[in-house]
């Protein structure tokens, strides 16, 4: 069998897929480096902080949100920055919902608070990180949320996080 020799275009070709290759891997090192301060404390007590949320949710005629996630999780930090830099949605989860920020963790495979992870029934592994966790004012789990769906680029689009926010608040 004879050997034949790649092509220029092939070899154009190739070299701009490993150029592509290693950009990517570069932007994703970043994430993975970027130096956010903690947003989730390893050491709070999640179960107490769920049921004074709900608690004050009933009295309060609110809905919890559960935001699951970690301190290594660039999403997770978005996420949470949107949550307070967009006037309309820091506006509606202060009329709406208590947040509580639930810490899966530095492992991914076996998350911290893995009781809570199973008391709410939400599929983390499949889901990833942040997900979330949406419960009526007596901790009734509403819906659980893949926030994947909710990005747009390298964030969260506002008017899905928005409209999810809004589909999870009981008809009273």
């Amino acid at each position: 069998m004879r050997r034949t020799k790649p092509s220029r275009a092939t070899a154009i070709v190739l070299l701009m897929v490993l150029a592509s290759f290693f950009s990517l891997a570069n932007l994703w090192a970043a994430d993975a480096k970027e130096s956010k301060p903690p947003i989730y404390d390893p050491g709070s007590d999640v179960k107490s902080q769920i049921a004074s949320a709900i608690d004050k949710a009933g009295s309060g005629n609110k809905s919890v949100l559960l935001m699951f996630g970690a301190n290594w999780c660039p999403w997770c930090h978005r996420l949470h920055e949107l949550f307070q830099a967009d006037a309309a949605i820091r506006r509606y989860l202060g009329d709406h919902y208590l947040v509580v920020m639930v810490d899966i963790g530095e492992k991914k495979d076996e998350p911290l608070n893995q009781d809570v992870v199973g008391k709410y029934s939400v599929p983390v592994k499949e889901f990833g990180y942040p997900c979330l966790a949406a419960l009526d004012s007596r901790g009734k789990v509403l819906c659980t949320q893949s926030t994947g769906v909710l990005e747009k680029g390298k964030g969260h689009d506002p008017e899905k996080v928005l409209a999810f926010l809004k589909l999870q608040i009981p008809l009273k």
